[in-house]
Protein backbone atom coordinates (compact mmCIF):
# COMPACT_ATOMS: atom_id res chain seq x y z
CA UNK A 1 0.00 0.00 0.00
CA UNK A 2 1.53 3.43 -0.95
CA UNK A 3 2.16 6.01 1.77
CA UNK A 4 2.24 9.80 2.01
CA UNK A 5 4.36 11.75 4.48
CA UNK A 6 2.35 14.50 6.22
CA UNK A 7 3.83 17.26 8.46
CA UNK A 8 1.58 19.25 10.83
CA UNK A 9 3.09 21.67 13.40
CA UNK A 10 6.55 20.09 13.00
CA UNK A 11 5.09 16.63 13.65
CA UNK A 12 5.64 14.18 10.78
CA UNK A 13 3.48 11.15 10.20
CA UNK A 14 3.40 8.57 7.40
CA UNK A 15 -0.18 8.05 6.24
CA UNK A 16 -1.10 4.93 4.24
CA UNK A 17 -3.02 5.62 1.04
CA UNK A 18 -5.87 3.47 -0.24
CA UNK A 19 -6.72 2.90 -3.89
CA UNK A 20 -10.36 3.53 -4.85
CA UNK A 21 -12.05 2.60 -8.15
CA UNK A 22 -14.63 5.33 -8.72
CA UNK A 23 -16.94 6.87 -11.28
CA UNK A 24 -16.26 10.61 -11.30
CA UNK A 25 -19.40 12.58 -10.41
CA UNK A 26 -18.33 15.40 -12.73
CA UNK A 27 -17.06 13.80 -15.96
CA UNK A 28 -18.68 10.37 -15.48
CA UNK A 29 -15.47 8.48 -16.30
CA UNK A 30 -14.17 5.48 -14.39
CA UNK A 31 -10.87 6.14 -12.61
CA UNK A 32 -8.49 4.72 -10.03
CA UNK A 33 -7.68 7.27 -7.31
CA UNK A 34 -5.30 7.07 -4.35
CA UNK A 35 -6.60 8.76 -1.21
CA UNK A 36 -6.55 8.54 2.54
CA UNK A 37 -8.65 5.76 4.09
CA UNK A 38 -12.20 6.80 4.84
CA UNK A 39 -14.93 8.15 2.64
CA UNK A 40 -14.20 7.31 -1.04
CA UNK A 41 -13.39 10.29 -3.28
CA UNK A 42 -16.04 11.34 -5.81
CA UNK A 43 -13.86 13.25 -8.29
CA UNK A 44 -11.12 11.76 -10.43
CA UNK A 45 -8.74 14.71 -10.83
CA UNK A 46 -7.95 18.25 -9.74
CA UNK A 47 -9.41 19.51 -13.03
CA UNK A 48 -12.76 17.88 -12.30
CA UNK A 49 -12.64 19.18 -8.71
CA UNK A 50 -12.12 22.74 -9.99
CA UNK A 51 -14.96 22.47 -12.52
CA UNK A 52 -17.29 20.86 -9.99
CA UNK A 53 -16.56 23.64 -7.48
CA UNK A 54 -17.18 26.33 -10.13
CA UNK A 55 -20.47 24.69 -11.04
CA UNK A 56 -21.53 24.46 -7.39
CA UNK A 57 -20.62 28.12 -6.82
CA UNK A 58 -22.62 29.21 -9.87
CA UNK A 59 -25.64 27.22 -8.72
CA UNK A 60 -25.29 28.52 -5.15
CA UNK A 61 -25.16 32.16 -6.31
CA UNK A 62 -28.12 31.67 -8.63
CA UNK A 63 -30.13 30.06 -5.81
CA UNK A 64 -29.17 32.86 -3.43
CA UNK A 65 -30.47 35.47 -5.87
CA UNK A 66 -33.72 33.54 -6.16
CA UNK A 67 -34.00 33.27 -2.36
CA UNK A 68 -33.77 29.46 -2.43
CA UNK A 69 -31.37 27.06 -0.67
CA UNK A 70 -28.26 26.14 -2.66
CA UNK A 71 -28.78 22.94 -4.68
CA UNK A 72 -26.70 19.89 -3.88
CA UNK A 73 -24.01 18.89 -6.35
CA UNK A 74 -25.19 16.45 -9.00
CA UNK A 75 -24.07 12.86 -8.44
CA UNK A 76 -23.63 10.38 -11.29
CA UNK A 77 -25.18 7.03 -10.37
CA UNK A 78 -22.72 4.09 -10.47
CA UNK A 79 -22.79 2.01 -13.65
CA UNK A 80 -23.60 -1.72 -13.39
CA UNK A 81 -20.93 -3.31 -15.59
CA UNK A 82 -21.22 -6.59 -17.53
CA UNK A 83 -19.26 -9.52 -16.13
CA UNK A 84 -18.56 -11.62 -19.26
CA UNK A 85 -18.35 -9.02 -22.01
CA UNK A 86 -15.96 -6.10 -22.30
CA UNK A 87 -17.57 -2.69 -22.73
CA UNK A 88 -15.87 -1.16 -25.77
CA UNK A 89 -14.93 -2.58 -29.19
CA UNK A 90 -11.35 -1.39 -28.60
CA UNK A 91 -11.14 -3.73 -25.57
CA UNK A 92 -12.03 -6.89 -27.52
CA UNK A 93 -9.29 -9.53 -27.69
CA UNK A 94 -8.67 -10.33 -31.38
CA UNK A 95 -6.44 -13.34 -30.68
CA UNK A 96 -9.03 -15.95 -31.65
CA UNK A 97 -10.09 -14.69 -35.07
CA UNK A 98 -6.47 -13.91 -36.00
CA UNK A 99 -5.43 -17.44 -35.07
CA UNK A 100 -7.96 -18.87 -37.54
CA UNK A 101 -6.88 -17.00 -40.66
CA UNK A 102 -3.35 -15.72 -40.12
CA UNK A 103 -1.25 -14.11 -42.87
CA UNK A 104 -0.77 -16.01 -46.13
CA UNK A 105 -2.70 -19.10 -45.01
CA UNK A 106 -0.62 -19.65 -41.88
CA UNK A 107 -3.63 -19.70 -39.55
CA UNK A 108 -5.35 -22.82 -38.27
CA UNK A 109 -7.76 -22.94 -41.22
CA UNK A 110 -4.85 -23.04 -43.66
CA UNK A 111 -2.98 -25.84 -41.88
CA UNK A 112 -5.84 -28.23 -41.05
CA UNK A 113 -4.77 -31.87 -41.10
CA UNK A 114 -6.12 -33.90 -38.18
CA UNK A 115 -9.35 -34.25 -36.23
CA UNK A 116 -7.55 -32.68 -33.26
CA UNK A 117 -7.00 -29.62 -35.46
CA UNK A 118 -10.69 -29.70 -36.29
CA UNK A 119 -11.70 -29.80 -32.64
CA UNK A 120 -9.45 -26.81 -31.93
CA UNK A 121 -11.07 -24.82 -34.75
CA UNK A 122 -14.57 -25.71 -33.53
CA UNK A 123 -13.68 -24.58 -30.01
CA UNK A 124 -12.58 -21.19 -31.38
CA UNK A 125 -15.77 -20.91 -33.44
CA UNK A 126 -17.83 -21.58 -30.28
CA UNK A 127 -16.10 -18.64 -28.59
CA UNK A 128 -16.49 -16.33 -31.59
CA UNK A 129 -20.18 -17.14 -31.92
CA UNK A 130 -20.71 -16.47 -28.20
CA UNK A 131 -19.05 -13.05 -28.66
CA UNK A 132 -20.83 -12.26 -31.95
CA UNK A 133 -24.10 -11.15 -30.32
CA UNK A 134 -22.22 -8.75 -28.03
CA UNK A 135 -20.28 -7.38 -31.04
CA UNK A 136 -23.56 -6.57 -32.78
CA UNK A 137 -25.07 -4.95 -29.67
CA UNK A 138 -21.99 -2.71 -29.24
CA UNK A 139 -22.16 -1.58 -32.85
CA UNK A 140 -25.90 -0.80 -32.66
CA UNK A 141 -25.48 1.24 -29.46
CA UNK A 142 -22.49 3.21 -30.73
CA UNK A 143 -23.98 3.93 -34.15
CA UNK A 144 -27.23 5.16 -32.60
CA UNK A 145 -25.53 7.31 -29.96
CA UNK A 146 -23.38 8.94 -32.63
CA UNK A 147 -25.84 9.21 -35.54
CA UNK A 148 -29.47 8.74 -34.47
CA UNK A 149 -30.06 8.71 -30.68
CA UNK A 150 -33.83 8.72 -31.17
CA UNK A 151 -33.62 5.26 -32.81
CA UNK A 152 -31.58 3.62 -30.02
CA UNK A 153 -34.48 2.12 -28.04
CA UNK A 154 -36.14 0.52 -31.07
CA UNK A 155 -32.95 -0.79 -32.67
CA UNK A 156 -31.60 -2.13 -29.39
CA UNK A 157 -34.87 -3.96 -28.72
CA UNK A 158 -34.45 -5.74 -32.07
CA UNK A 159 -30.77 -6.50 -31.44
CA UNK A 160 -31.53 -8.01 -28.02
CA UNK A 161 -34.43 -10.17 -29.20
CA UNK A 162 -33.45 -13.87 -29.59
CA UNK A 163 -34.02 -14.91 -33.20
CA UNK A 164 -33.66 -18.54 -34.37
CA UNK A 165 -33.06 -17.25 -37.91
CA UNK A 166 -29.95 -15.28 -36.98
CA UNK A 167 -26.82 -16.30 -38.89
CA UNK A 168 -25.07 -17.12 -35.62
CA UNK A 169 -27.75 -19.67 -34.67
CA UNK A 170 -27.43 -21.43 -38.01
CA UNK A 171 -23.64 -21.41 -37.82
CA UNK A 172 -23.80 -22.88 -34.31
CA UNK A 173 -25.84 -25.78 -35.70
CA UNK A 174 -23.15 -26.39 -38.31
CA UNK A 175 -20.47 -26.31 -35.61
CA UNK A 176 -22.39 -28.89 -33.56
CA UNK A 177 -22.89 -31.12 -36.61
CA UNK A 178 -19.18 -31.01 -37.46
CA UNK A 179 -18.21 -31.74 -33.87
CA UNK A 180 -19.76 -35.19 -34.14
CA UNK A 181 -17.36 -35.88 -37.02
CA UNK A 182 -14.28 -34.87 -35.02
CA UNK A 183 -14.46 -37.67 -32.45
CA UNK A 184 -11.33 -39.75 -32.03
CA UNK A 185 -8.00 -39.51 -33.81
CA UNK A 186 -7.05 -39.61 -37.47
CA UNK A 187 -6.81 -37.25 -40.40
CA UNK A 188 -9.53 -35.07 -41.85
CA UNK A 189 -10.91 -35.94 -45.24
CA UNK A 190 -11.19 -33.34 -48.00
CA UNK A 191 -14.89 -32.68 -47.39
CA UNK A 192 -14.35 -32.06 -43.66
CA UNK A 193 -11.46 -29.68 -44.32
CA UNK A 194 -13.51 -27.72 -46.86
CA UNK A 195 -16.47 -27.46 -44.46
CA UNK A 196 -14.29 -26.28 -41.59
CA UNK A 197 -12.53 -23.70 -43.75
CA UNK A 198 -15.74 -22.33 -45.24
CA UNK A 199 -17.51 -22.14 -41.88
CA UNK A 200 -14.47 -20.66 -40.13
CA UNK A 201 -14.06 -17.96 -42.77
CA UNK A 202 -17.78 -17.07 -42.69
CA UNK A 203 -17.91 -16.74 -38.90
CA UNK A 204 -14.58 -14.90 -38.59
CA UNK A 205 -15.32 -12.46 -41.42
CA UNK A 206 -18.77 -11.66 -40.02
CA UNK A 207 -17.59 -11.08 -36.45
CA UNK A 208 -14.57 -9.03 -37.53
CA UNK A 209 -16.65 -6.97 -39.97
CA UNK A 210 -19.19 -5.93 -37.34
CA UNK A 211 -16.40 -5.44 -34.78
CA UNK A 212 -14.60 -3.02 -37.13
CA UNK A 213 -17.79 -1.03 -37.71
CA UNK A 214 -18.27 -0.72 -33.96
CA UNK A 215 -14.64 0.32 -33.51
CA UNK A 216 -15.04 3.02 -36.15
CA UNK A 217 -18.08 4.42 -34.34
CA UNK A 218 -16.24 4.33 -31.01
CA UNK A 219 -13.27 6.26 -32.39
CA UNK A 220 -15.59 8.95 -33.85
CA UNK A 221 -17.46 9.67 -30.58
CA UNK A 222 -17.22 13.10 -29.01
CA UNK A 223 -16.43 13.35 -25.29
CA UNK A 224 -20.10 13.96 -24.49
CA UNK A 225 -21.26 11.07 -26.69
CA UNK A 226 -18.73 8.78 -25.03
CA UNK A 227 -20.21 9.40 -21.59
CA UNK A 228 -23.68 8.56 -22.92
CA UNK A 229 -22.40 5.53 -24.86
CA UNK A 230 -20.65 4.07 -21.81
CA UNK A 231 -23.90 3.95 -19.85
CA UNK A 232 -25.91 2.60 -22.78
CA UNK A 233 -23.31 -0.08 -23.56
CA UNK A 234 -23.17 -1.21 -19.93
CA UNK A 235 -26.96 -1.47 -19.65
CA UNK A 236 -27.33 -3.29 -22.99
CA UNK A 237 -24.55 -5.80 -22.30
CA UNK A 238 -25.83 -6.54 -18.80
CA UNK A 239 -29.22 -7.25 -20.38
CA UNK A 240 -27.56 -9.46 -23.00
CA UNK A 241 -25.78 -11.47 -20.31
CA UNK A 242 -29.14 -12.13 -18.65
CA UNK A 243 -30.60 -13.30 -21.98
CA UNK A 244 -27.60 -15.40 -22.94
CA UNK A 245 -27.52 -17.12 -19.57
Amino acid sequence: MPNRRVTVNSHTRVMPLKTFAIICRWCGNRATVESYPGRPPTLCSSECAIEARKDHDRRRKAAKKAGQPAPRAAVVAPIALPQRFVLWPSQVDRTLDRSLLGPFGTGLLGTLKTKADGRQVLGILDSLLAESWAVTVRWVVLECVRREPEALTARLAVALTPDPLRKEVQWQREVDDLRSQMIGQGRLNRSQRDQLRALGADVSNHVVGVQMRGLGEEEALTATQRVVAERELAAALVQLEALDG
